[in-house]
């Protein structure tokens, strides 16, 4: 009697996770070309309970082929692939996921890549990395076509796998800036041309690592009794000088770097700060000699100094 309880508590507990599990599959999957350069898929979401969708895609129906393309948010029923080769078939399907399991696959479909062979452009080639800050990176390329529409810019960060589009820049511009980085981190980056027929080979891929930040050293010995931003020493400098600022309280701080036409050209500091007094060294390096200026700012306090940077 005690077996045949246990039993039937067991294959009811698994009867409940396994309803638990369910996860309608995606259905009615469809690949479609969209102009100038790739192919959109899309599907019906027929589940209530997922986290998201996962979208697979493989050059021949060969179960070892299907590679995951990647993924999209819960109730998003469209994944734009990009990563295409013009007048190549693909087939793809798709589907759900939450934290408990997975659906059963969606349909697959198949389609070939459009475009016309005789116009899309030339490849760019010799890309190169010509300038790195703390929280920017800038690359240049050869041009080899002449019927471009203009370039796209794909990156992937430390740490990740695949490449995304992250830019486009118009026919004949050859230099990229991307800003906004996070210090002392790799970045990677490659170029394609594209036009209405359709997209490029890459370029070469390039990486580069920004700046370390070196900030902070907080003199808790000598506690602020008021804000203050001290003059940087050296200055005039090459290629680095430091900034000293002063807190007499917790504060969000912001400190950044402009150029002479007063346009924002690195962001030392963004973050939370205790009271206290604290140096941050500006590594120049990546920059042309000029008149830039540094500006710190909290809730209570703004001011603004002059520095020269001389190569």
């Amino acid at each position: 009697m005690k077996n045949f309880l246990l039993i039937t508590i067991v294959l009811i507990l698994s009867f409940n996770y396994s309803v638990a599990q369910t996860i309608n599959a995606p259905s009615e999957l469809e690949a479609q070309n969209e102009k100038p350069f790739y192919i959109k898929v899309k599907w019906n979401d027929n589940s209530s309970n997922e986290n998201g969708f996962y979208v697979e895609r493989a050059t021949s129906l060969d179960t070892a082929n299907w590679e995951v393309l990647g993924g999209v948010g819960q109730n998003v029923r469209i994944f734009n692939d990009y990563w295409i080769t013009l007048n190549k078939r693909y087939f793809y399907r798709a589907y759900a996921y939450n934290e408990n399991g997975r659906s059963d696959y969606s349909n697959i479909d198949t389609i070939i890549a459009a475009g016309d062979t005789a116009n899309f452009p030339g490849a760019p080639s010799e890309l190169r990395i010509t300038n790195i800050t703390m929280t920017s990176i800038t690359i240049n390329w050869n041009d080899n076509s002449n019927n471009e529409a203009g370039f796209i810019i794909a990156r992937r960060r430390q740490g990740e796998v695949q490449f995304e589009y992250i830019d486009t820049v118009q026919t004949d511009v050859l230099t990229y800036q991307e800003v906004g980085l996070t210090p002392d981190n790799i970045y990677y980056y490659k170029v394609c041309s594209y036009n209405l027929a359709g997209t490029s080979d890459f370029t070469n891929t390039v990486s580069g690592t920004t700046k370390s930040n070196t900030i902070l050293v907080n003199n808790s010995s000598a506690l602020s009794d008021g804000y203050f931003l001290s003059n940087n020493f050296p200055n005039p400098f090459n290629p680095a000088t430091t900034i000293k600022f002063g807190l007499p309280s917790k504060a969000y701080v912001t400190i950044k770097i402009y150029n002479a036409a007063g346009k924002e050209v690195e962001s030392l500091i963004n973050s939370y700060f205790n009271s206290g007094i604290y140096s941050i060294v500006w590594n120049a390096s990546g920059f042309p000699s000029s008149a830039y200026f540094y500006k710190i700012e909290t809730e209570n306090f703004t001011e603004v100094k002059k520095m020269i940077l001389t190569k």
